[in-house]
């Protein structure tokens, strides 16, 4: 064999291996993103200034993969066909050589690389950082020529080539939860928890306060002993105060607050001189705002008002964190599942439920524009006040009024029926 064959077959190989480096680097870094480059610097703090060039970079080091990558794989295809031509003749040299460089480059440079880069993109940036660093440098001029070009054709067709950022957007988050559920990788009670994170800043606190009717309240008028039973009663630690009507709530009392006079004696005391300032949030104002707000005041209830300047509601810091975490309950509580299964495909819901949660939970699309709750959607389907037994149609769904108390729905049999063939909104 020949010292110019050996030397051809080489430096063939040496393309081959560089054509392997260079897949497998792209493909580690495409795969890793921003996020994940950011986050190895603390990982391997001895390439910590080669990820941090990486990550500010990342545009550039990925022309310099598919530039390197293209000079190489082009260089061992012509060296190839110059190599088979010399022994299998101009005929039949050239074809051999693309049968053969194009089962050499698919498997070994593309399919190999790019799977290994996958399943171990983080051992693959480590190891080819350096590598790639001093290609960039080498090819530097070549690069910058490249991306002046590539500019230059995008300006001339209004194209925008900059990438604006490498970060995880919301909607990728959502995606990547979604997907980790299915999979298997996050538990339900995961997914849920990370998607209420997620949502958190787009709730109205509107959507999680306790409303109006559903308050527990206490006039200014009341005695500390009155106070007393009817903390003893509710099991709350904390109540709103109003003074003549519930739109004037002067504030809010603590049960702890009744403890002095109590040991004192005093039970005839009105619990107006005891009372602390509210709080007081617009309806408008979103989950995480309150949150704040509530931190910074340092208080755990907060008075909900609508654009009347009237009491809407109250919110807690519990409502807000169950939220995330969902349902919080302590040995006061005696509560009913919001949304219970009776039997498959029939479900007992309380009024007050969101159409969100609804449809999260019975995997259908409950949609209304101006309505939040179960009791509001089935109040505009009937058209008016329905009495307790009456149903109606929406979609697959019968929903039937169980318990109506004072023109308010407070709880709902909702039984999948059929497959949406009948409108929605049909009485039944």
């Amino acid at each position: 064999m020949s010292s110019d064959l050996v030397g051809s077959i080489g430096l063939l190989l040496l393309f081959l291996m560089m054509s392997f480096y260079f897949s497998s680097t792209e493909t580690a870094i495409t795969a890793a993103g921003k996020m994940k480059l950011k986050a190895l610097e603390n990982t391997y703090p001895d390439r910590k200034n080669s990820l941090a060039w990486l990550s500010d970079n990342i545009q550039r080091a990925l022309t310099v993969t598919l530039v390197g990558n293209n000079i190489v794989n082009i260089a061992s295809s012509v060296l190839a066909t110059t190599t088979f031509t010399v022994f299998f003749g101009s005929v039949w040299g050239p074809f051999i050589a693309v049968v053969v460089m194009t089962t050499l480059v698919v498997i070994f440079c593309e399919i190999l690389p790019k799977n290994i880069a996958m399943a171990h993109k983080e051992p693959v940036i480590y190891h080819t950082l350096p590598i790639l660093r001093f290609f960039g440098f080498v090819l530097a001029p070549l690069i910058s020529v490249l991306q002046s070009v590539v500019w230059f054709i995008g300006k001339i067709f209004g194209l925008k080539l900059d990438v604006q950022n490498f970060f995880v957007t919301r909607e990728d988050l959502e995606i990547m939860v979604h997907a980790s559920g299915e999979s298997g990788a996050l538990e339900e009670d995961e997914r849920k928890m990370i998607n209420g994170v997620i949502s958190f800043e787009e709730t109205r606190i509107s959507e999680v306060m306790v409303a109006r009717t559903d308050m527990e309240t206490i006039p200014s008028d009341t005695t500390v002993e009155q106070a007393s039973r009817m903390f003893l009663e509710n099991g709350h630690s904390r109540v709103p105060v109003y003074a003549s009507e519930l739109d004037k709530i002067t504030g809010v009392l603590y049960v702890k607050d009744l403890l002095g006079p109590l040991s004192d004696g005093v039970r005839d005391m009105s619990i107006e001189g005891l009372q602390r300032k509210p709080l007081f949030l617009p309806e408008t104002v979103k989950t995480d705002e309150a949150f704040e707000l509530m931190k910074q005041s340092r208080t755990h209830i907060a008075i909900v008002v609508d654009e009347y300047g009237g009491t809407a509601g109250l919110v807690t810091l519990e409502d807000l964190l169950e939220e995330i975490v969902g349902d919080i309950q302590d040995e006061y509580d005696d509560e009913i599942p919001d949304v219970l299964e009776e039997r498959t495909g029939v479900y007992l819901v309380q009024g007050y439920v969101n159409l969100d949660e609804l449809s999260e939970t019975l995997n259908y699309g409950f949609e209304f524009d101006d309505v939040d709750t179960v009791a509001g959607m089935l109040l505009t389907l009937k058209g008016n006040f329905p009495e307790e037994g009456e149903s109606v149609r929406y979609g697959p769904w019968q929903m039937s009024a169980l318990e109506v108390v004072d023109h308010r729905i407070l709880q709902v049999r909702i039984e999948f029926v059929g497959d949406g063939a009948e409108n929605a909104g049909d009485a039944g």
